[in-house]
């Protein structure tokens, strides 16, 4: 598939913009593509330079996506829209953990009942009853 970044960037350089867009930091795109951290500096640099975007990994994210797919990825849709995935980031974590807590906690008072059961047993077992001598 042909991108449009592929009229401005190199290869080498869309391989390394499409590792951002994938949300990999510098090293996971230099161990990916097996060249150098270095490397990928570089092209960065060359990526912000050819595009005349700001130096920031979101900022090229956003041109990389609008360019390639045509979505509009004005600062205000971008705020809004990392606003909207934070909270339903937010709402699946609280729901999970407060569902793990629950199942946890059920499961420990089970381990624990046991547990204490073994142990009223065992103290039984070694206490002497006044009353049976």
């Amino acid at each position: 598939m042909t991108l449009e970044t592929d009229k401005v960037l190199t290869p080498a350089e869309t391989r390394v913009a499409s590792g951002y867009v994938a949300g990999m930091i510098g090293k996971e795109i230099a161990s990916a593509a097996g060249i150098s951290h270095n490397t990928v500096v570089r092209h960065t640099q060359n990526i912000y330079d050819k595009a005349g975007i700001p130096r920031s990994t979101n900022a090229l994210v956003a041109w990389f996506l609008s360019e390639n797919f045509h979505i509009d990825l004005s600062e205000f849709k971008r705020r809004v829209g990392a606003a909207l995935l934070l909270a339903i980031i937010a709402v699946q974590t609280v729901a999970t953990d407060f569902s793990s807590d629950f199942v946890r906690s059920s499961r420990v008072r089970r381990i624990e009942a046991r547990r204490g059961g073994r142990r009223r047993r065992r103290e039984d077992e070694n206490t002497l009853d006044i009353t049976t001598i």
